[in-house]
């Protein structure tokens, strides 16, 4: 008898344990909530202006709603392939709420700043009324906050020596692999120095290039944004004579 009682344990083990990967993994800062529509009571996500309207559909005037599908999770970075302020509650979905307003564009993409929050929010299961009509859903959600060890803190401070090059100054300074720079920067002087009215800056792809022909002494703060994905930081290169 053992011999058929084994295989079934096995089985029952096996679903149990497919049974629980499936199950959404929250984290420590959840919060459920019984979010009724627009018609029963409208309750919000968070801080945030995000409620079900009439047609049970999350949406939003100050907002970015990310649809993420029911393979999303907690803990991913923003994907700002597809923003929208109107989207389809579906119960095992996964949703990432965004601050409209810390959407820009950076290098060609749009881009979330490093240092910003955000919701992630799951939808559990519709709420139905004493007539089987939906009035809301169980939605759970959290503050998120991006991450990624391709790219510096925000604000990060780097030093980068100009070294002669022939009758010329030079450096270049390479963020990770698969960054971008934006083409937009700032050149600021430093410590009365005039530096950056002869500083040349070129970027290419995740590279600073810096070249100096007057060889004019001193110190220049060059600011430049860089994304990687749909995260992008803010960074203060501090460029000098070696």
């Amino acid at each position: 008898m053992d011999k058929f009682i084994i295989p079934f344990l096995i089985i029952a083990l096996v679903s149990a344990s497919a049974c629980s990967d499936d199950e959404p993994q929250f984290p420590t800062n959840a919060t459920t909530v019984n979010m009724m529509n627009s018609d029963n009571g409208q309750t919000t996500i968070g801080g945030s202006d995000v409620y079900i309207n009439s047609a049970n559909n999350f949406t939003t005037n100050d907002c970015g709603i990310v649809t993420l599908g029911s393979k999303g999770g907690f803990g991913m970075n923003p994907n700002l392939s597809q923003i929208a302020q109107d989207v389809a509650v579906v119960p095992g979905n996964y949703y990432q709420i965004i601050l409209a307003s810390d959407v820009v564009t950076v290098a060609g993409e749009r881009a979330f700043p490093i240092n910003s929050n955000f919701y992630t929010a799951y939808v559990d299961s519709w709420i139905y009324g004493n007539d089987n009509k939906i009035i809301g859903a169980k939605v759970s959600y959290a503050e998120s906050f991006p991450s990624t060890d391709r790219l510096p803190d925000w604000d990060a401070t780097i030093d980068v020596a100009l070294e002669t090059n022939g009758n010329d100054e030079s450096a270049t300074y390479s963020f990770a692999a698969g960054t971008q720079i934006d083409a937009e920067y700032s050149v600021y002087n430093i410590e009365n120095s005039n530096l950056s009215d002869y500083l040349e800056v070129e970027i290419q792809g995740n590279q600073v290039k810096f070249n100096n022909s007057v060889w004019v002494g001193g110190k220049a703060e060059v600011v430049v944004l860089v994304r990687y994905e749909g995260v992008y930081t803010r960074v203060n290169l501090i460029v000098a004579q070696k």
